[in-house]
């Protein structure tokens, strides 16, 4: 969460420019062939039927300074504070171009984008912005955010964001497709679904966040009890290409050691998680606490048989 230091604008040491952060997130999304079967509880943004539940808290944080009421001041129109010039005039207490309201001065701050580099050490650079003629910005260097400099919390933007993204549904294929597999022979496990890095990024309050969606790893449990981990899609098998009993390094395969005659309805039940890092970074920084997920999950099946030996 954003850290809040004491409201003043009394020059001391610097807040450094905020550094992009990176936060690594194990994103859990089962995937299936079939349709998903979403968790009791879980809730799909818009658009999204094969979906993670986030774990998204509350980032507004709420307060009076610039003065107005006890409330969130999340977002661009300053949430439910309601502020005041020295004659009553009510103002925005957040403006896309000129910042937040300091009712102590009657002038907006914004953060600069890029900090100078004359800007002191222990001190950052905001654009004070007093009236509305021109030439009425100035660049000044503080210590501590101003009174009403109440920008949203970045790790709740880079949340929103992350839940908003469509991560593309992973599709298993598996060899043989068509027909049973056998005991003692490998089955090739394939993700036929996009491995590319999702980007994305939003800016709300005067706080840009930006996040990388990137497919790492696949966790199959193969219905037997044996779980397998794949750092890759695996490779689609080609008949008269590939040997089935000798797939290739980078691929993916399971053998089973028994039929799956006594199982439920005579199959092996797959699941398939896709595992994603998530890396993130804002305008101002952020936590780096690890945001968390839980997916929903679905499964396809597998018929496993014995070969049998005839001899005379």
């Amino acid at each position: 969460m954003l850290t809040r230091r004491a409201r003043g604008t009394r020059a001391a040491t610097l807040l450094a420019p905020a550094a992009t952060l990176v936060l690594v997130l194990a994103a859990t999304l089962a995937v299936t062939a079939g349709p998903a079967v979403a968790e009791p509880d879980a809730e799909c943004p818009p658009g999204q039927h094969n979906c993670n539940v986030w774990d998204n808290e509350d980032g507004n944080a709420g307060g009076d300074g610039g003065g107005g009421s006890p409330g969130g001041s999340n977002g661009g129109s300053g949430g439910n504070r309601v502020c005041k010039k020295d004659d009553g005039t009510v103002v925005p207490c957040y403006d896309d171009l000129r910042g937040w309201f300091n009712s102590a001065d009657d002038c907006y701050y914004k953060l600069a984008d890029r900090q100078p580099p004359e800007t002191p050490a222990g001190m950052s650079a905001y654009i004070r912005t007093c009236s509305n003629g021109p030439a009425s910005s100035e660049m000044v260097f503080l210590a501590d955010p101003p009174p009403g400099f109440d920008p949203p919390d970045p790790r709740q933007l880079a949340l929103d964001l992350l839940a908003s993204v469509p991560l593309a549904a992973p599709a298993i294929r598996t060899a043989p497709d068509d027909a049973p597999g056998l005991v003692g022979v490998p089955v090739w496990l394939y993700d036929a679904s996009s491995w590319e890095p999702v980007p994305a990024s939003d800016s709300e309050g005067g706080v840009s966040v930006w996040i990388e969606v990137v497919p790492t790893s696949i966790v199959w449990t193969m219905g037997d009890g044996e779980t397998l981990t794949c750092e890759s899609p695996g490779v689609r098998f080609r008949a008269g290409v590939h040997d089935p009993r000798r797939p290739p390094r980078d691929a993916c395969t399971h053998t089973y050691a028994r039929p799956s005659d006594d199982e439920a309805g005579g199959t092996y039940e797959i699941t398939a998680v896709k595992h994603f890092t998530v890396r993130w970074g804002s305008s101002i920084g952020g936590d780096e606490e690890p945001l968390a997920a839980r997916s929903a999950v679905a499964e396809d099946s597998i018929q496993i048989d014995e070969l049998q030996v005839v001899t005379r």
